[in-house]
């Protein structure tokens, strides 16, 4: 991992969200880019601008968002950690994939609420868009987390296909951080069960034989509920989801769901879809 994005509403909840990329881009010396998307507004409604004032308004604007990145880009050159600021005039959604694929970002970290609610934006077709479709990890920061940590990791699996390129990636990032995995299927209603549980466990236990990890089921109505129930029980400080097929996304990040992982968890939740979905 060398480059890490966080996308930034200058509230509170950023700067928890800047100690976690902090905190990975330390374990990695990775490379910060920390960027806020906005569309400006370039007079006051009803008052006639020619070209020349709009670029006054535009400069003043830019201006003043550079200034609310300072106390941010103080807390990474306290870090010890490489970084740049990105002002993105754009919507939200096309600017952050805008910046990924310009930096050729690795992870991306957003706070789940904030001043305006960040997230909250991109509940609805946004949030899926980027969530569900993005192509690299997703880590959404709640807003009242305490302790800034990963050492005990939830990792959501479904023992129903292969999902070893996932899960290297995860104990790639667990490894860097020296974290513990616990991996938990929610047994539920909704779900098939068609493949042997026991072939996969044997098929993780076989490939990543030298990895520090649980595999553990819970029964539960909805994955949503379960998810979280095990989580809290095990200590979690991390929740890791992985998508294969749509009925199983949809109920974790459908912004029609009322119970989902991503908005309900009091914990960071880190999202990895599969290639062959995006």
């Amino acid at each position: 991992m060398k480059n890490i994005l966080v996308a930034t509403d200058f509230s509170e909840n950023s700067h928890k969200t800047l100690e976690y990329a902090i905190l990975i881009a330390k374990a990695y010396d990775a490379k910060i880019y920390l960027v806020h998307t906005y569309l400006p507004y370039y007079v006051e409604p009803g008052i006639y601008a020619d070209s020349l004032l709009m670029m006054e308004s535009l400069n003043e604007q830019t201006k003043s968002m550079y200034a609310k990145f300072v106390p941010f880009e103080k807390e990474i050159e306290a870090a010890g950690i490489a970084y740049e600021t990105v002002l993105e005039l754009n919507d939200v959604t096309s600017g952050i994939f805008d910046v990924i694929e310009k930096h050729e970002i690795d992870l991306l970290v957003i706070g789940r609420t904030g001043s305006g609610g960040f997230l909250n934006k991109l509940i609805g077709s946004n949030a899926a868009h980027i969530i569900a479709k993005s192509s690299i990890p997703v880590l959404a920061i709640p807003q009242n987390v305490e302790n800034v940590a990963i050492k005990q990791v939830l990792y959501a699996t479904q023992l129903e296909f292969d999902e070893s390129d996932i899960l290297a990636q995860v104990f790639a990032i667990t490894s860097q951080l020296k974290a513990k995995v616990n991996l938990v299927k929610v047994e539920a209603s909704f779900e098939p069960d068609i493949q042997s549980d026991q072939q996969f466990i044997d098929q993780i236990k076989g490939t990543f034989i030298k990895e520090d990890f649980e595999i553990s089921k819970v029964k539960d109505e909805h994955v949503t509920d379960g998810i979280l129930k095990a989580a809290k029980a095990q200590g979690a400080d991390l929740i890791v989801l992985a998508a294969h097929h749509r009925n199983f996304l949809s109920q974790i990040i459908d912004p029609s769901k009322s119970k989902q992982v991503i908005i309900r968890s009091p914990l960071p939740v880190l999202t990895f879809q599969f290639k062959e979905e995006l």
